[in-house]
C-alpha cells in the first residue's frame, strides 16, 4: 500500500471518528492490523476494503481515491454522518495536532493521533489540583516567614519563580513524563539564590546550559517509554 491511500484510511477514520481500537472492533480485527494499514506496513483485504466502504458511506473507488482534499472529505463524510440516524447528535473535532474530541449522546472522548482513546483520569486531576493548591499556598507562607522574620524580601521573591517547577512534579508524575517538569524554573531559582545570597554570579551561569541537555535526555525517555506503553497495551 502506497503512503497516500494509508493516509487517506487514516483520515477516514479520524473523520468519522473511530479510534483504531474502535474500528479494529467492527472489523474484527487487532489494533495493530489498524495501525500497520495507516502506516503503510501492510493492506486490508478485499473483504475489509468492502467493509471499511460501507462503514464509511462511500464506495471502494472512493475508499481508494487519494485525489480528494481534506475539506471535501470532511464535509463529505459530515453529510454522510448527519444522514445517519445513529450519528445525528454525533459532533466531531479534530485539530491540526491529529487529536480528536468526540461528543455524543452527551458523553465526551479525546482520541490521541494514532487512534487511542486519551481517557482522563478525574481522580487523578483532583489530586493534582489539590496538589498545586497546596504548592501555592506554601510558597505564599515561606514567602512572607521568610521576609517578616529573617528580613529576606530581596531574595524570598525567588520562592514564585521555584513554585512552578514545584508544581510540575505533579504533572510530571501524573502523566509519567519527565519533560514535564519545569526544569528551567530549578535552574533560575538556584542560580538566583546562589548570585543573590552567595554573590556567586559567575561561574554559575553554566547551569543554564542543562536546561537543553535535560530536555535533549529525558524527551527519548518519555518517547521509548510511551512506546513500549502502547506495544505493550
Amino acid at each position: 500500500m502506497n503512503i497516500e491511500i494509508a493516509n487517506r484510511l487514516q483520515k477516514l477514520r479520524k473523520e468519522n471518528g473511530y479510534s483504531q481500537e474502535e474500528l479494529a472492533d467492527k472489523l474484527g480485527i487487532s489494533r495493530q492490523a489498524v495501525s500497520k494499514w495507516e502506516r503503510a506496513e501492510s493492506s486490508p483485504d478485499t473483504d475489509n476494503l468492502i467493509v471499511l466502504a460501507r462503514l464509511y458511506h462511500i464506495s471502494l473507488d472512493d475508499l481508494l481515491n487519494d485525489n480528494e482534499s481534506d475539506q471535501e472529505i470532511r464535509d463529505r463524510v459530515q453529510d454522510k454522518r448527519m444522514s445517519d440516524d445513529g450519528e445525528k447528535d454525533t459532533v466531531i473535532l479534530t485539530d491540526d495536532e491529529g487529536q480528536t474530541l468526540k461528543i455524543k449522546d452527551g458523553h465526551i472522548h479525546c482520541y490521541n493521533e494514532d487512534g487511542s482513546e486519551h481517557k482522563v483520569d478525574k481522580k487523578q486531576m483532583i489530586i493534582v489540583s489539590v496538589f498545586d493548591g497546596v504548592i501555592a499556598l506554601l510558597t505564599l507562607i515561606g514567602f512572607l516567614v521568610w521576609g517578616m522574620m529573617f528580613d529576606g524580601w530581596e531574595i524570598s521573591w525567588t520562592l514564585w519563580v521555584l513554585m512552578p517547577a514545584v508544581m510540575s512534579i505533579g504533572q510530571a508524575i501524573a502523566k509519567k513524563q519527565l519533560t514535564q517538569f519545569v526544569w528551567p524554573c530549578l535552574v533560575t531559582f538556584i542560580y538566583l539564590l546562589l548570585g543573590m545570597k552567595f554573590g556567586l554570579w559567575h561561574p554559575y551561569w553554566f547551569l543554564f546550559i542543562t536546561i537543553p541537555i535535560y530536555y535533549i535526555i529525558t524527551d527519548p525517555i518519555d518517547k521509548y517509554v510511551f512506546k513500549t506503553k502502547k506495544e505493550n497495551e
